[in-house]
């Protein structure tokens, strides 16, 4: 992590662990030192106890020297001071360790330091006798007969008890702080991982690498949501370059089927062009027919602008005037009618259920049923069937033909924009089905193909029905 907001961050985080960790040590120094107190308390509470037994069943313990010798034969452990006084004399009894064979009295005198104390007590001592009297480590007091007894720890034995201690206490502070670190650095990476990889990620893109790597993310953290948002996007831009390459192929495709299309023509313009600038024509015939080819093909190049232009401004702009509700079976009547008198001698059967109505423009139905028809009526022999009726809330019309059909490989292409199929020795711009298609998709509706090699194909054109506006109530005629 070589950010400086990592860096801080690791530091605060580093810093609040290691407070928190410290607390705990301290809070079980602390439990730790209590309970030695409290069983530092329990023990000179029984002390006390003792000794007060041993002077109650002692006949000479009225002054301090003979309830010393009482409490010297046996009754004072180690690390403990007993102090017995009465109104002339003290006397303190220290054992310092429990080898010693006696215990020590020492009469009292100003200026003495008492039994049991550190004459020159450093820092640490000092802390230790302080913690020591805040959790109510004091001395205990009773009345004998004729004498007073105090019983207190020594604190030679107090700080002997507790400095083994504090070399491991300030260790533990040392191995927390440590650990503290180490565990900040492994949080802040695995937080900032995401923002890490998304800011690595986004440098690789400026340097011009924009191959979309996604970053492995748990959308339930903070930073982890922006690894997640970077994922949509890398998905979303994944599919705008498809979609990119997609439009690319089609275009080059179509610039390059749209050059073959209106290569052909042009050359057979062109020849013709150059016979007739040479002269060198055989017959008039010759000449009526070379003008007739020129017309044909010219009038196919129109035909083939035409559409392209069609299907270019289809594709520009979705928009189109709102279509009014038209009876289906009326248009389609009158679009096939003129298509069946261009061909006298086929067979166009059109069968319609008037007051089918949905909502198109006309132009666009007009253009995917001329299409079709016509279509049919170039690439078969036999009879075309036109249909219109209504199913479920649609308007559906079928076109059907009986000629040789297509195979599963010409169905898959039949939609698409120049695809010609084998019969390729019939005159067309391979665009009348592309047309259909996008026209019925403009007005919601759907235009689907069944066909094989032995009964020909059936296109169905399904539209949404429109509801038929309620017709007005007569008005009276006035008599």
């Amino acid at each position: 992590m070589n950010t400086a907001f990592g860096r801080r961050l690791q530091l605060v985080a580093s810093l609040e662990i290691m407070a928190v960790l410290w607390i705990l040590v301290f809070g079980l120094a602390l439990f730790a030192f209590g309970s030695f107190v409290q069983s530092t308390k329990a023990d000179l509470a029984g002390q006390l106890q003792q000794v007060v037994v041993a002077l109650d069943a002692s006949p000479n313990a009225a002054t301090a020297q003979s309830a010393a010798n009482a409490v010297a034969a046996g009754y004072v452990r180690s690390g403990v001071v007993v102090i017995v006084f009465d109104r002339t004399q003290r006397i303190d009894l220290y054992r310092a360790d429990r080898s010693d064979p006696q215990v020590a009295m020492h009469p009292s005198k100003r200026g003495q330091p008492l039994a049991g104390a550190i004459p020159n007590a450093g820092l640490s001592a000092n802390i230790i006798l302080g913690l020591a009297t805040a959790f109510g480590l004091q001395a205990l007091h009773a009345h004998v007969g004729g004498v007073d007894l105090t019983v207190r720890e020594a604190d030679v034995s107090l700080v002997n008890a507790v400095e083994p201690f504090i070399l491991p206490f300030f260790v533990a502070l040392v191995l927390t702080a440590i650990f503290a670190f180490m565990l900040a650095r492994a949080l802040t990476r695995q937080v900032l991982r995401p923002l890490v990889e998304v800011q690595a990620a986004l440098e690789r893109f400026a340097s011009g690498d924009l191959r979309p790597q996604p970053i492995a993310a748990d959308a339930r953290s903070s930073l982890g949501g922006l690894a997640v948002a970077y994922n949509g996007a890398i998905e979303q831009m994944q599919r705008a370059f498809a979609e990119d390459e997609r439009a690319n192929a089609s275009m080059r495709q179509f610039i390059a089927d749209a050059s073959h299309q209106l290569r052909t023509p042009l050359t057979v313009v062109r020849g013709f062009i150059a016979i007739l600038r040479k002269g060198d024509l055989r017959s008039p015939e010759d000449r009526a027919r070379i003008l007739e080819t020129m017309h044909r093909q010219s009038a196919l190049m129109g035909s083939l602008i035409d559409k392209l232009m069609l299907l270019d401004r289809w594709e520009e702009s979705d928009e189109r005037r709102p279509a009014e509700p038209i009876d289906i079976s009326r248009l389609v009547e009158d679009v096939v009618a003129p298509l069946a008198e261009a061909h006298p001698d086929r067979a166009v059967r059109v069968e319609t259920r008037c007051g089918e109505l949905a909502a198109i423009d006309p132009i666009d139905l007009s253009h995917a049923v001329t299409n079709i028809v016509d279509n049919a009526l170039k690439y078969t022999a036999g009879a075309v069937d036109v249909a219109v009726s209504g199913d479920r809330g649609r308007v559906v019309v079928t076109i059907s033909d009986a000629g040789p059909g297509m195979t599963g490989e010409e169905i898959d292409h039949a939609f698409d924009r120049f695809f010609r199929g084998a019969r390729r020795d019939v005159e067309g711009t391979g665009l009348g089905l592309a047309i259909a298609r996008r026209a019925i998709e403009r007005a919601g509706g759907s235009l689907t193909l069944e066909s094989d090699v032995r009964h020909g194909s059936r296109f169905t054109i399904s539209l949404p029905a429109a509801a038929r506006a309620a017709l007005p109530e007569p008005v009276p005629s006035a008599v």
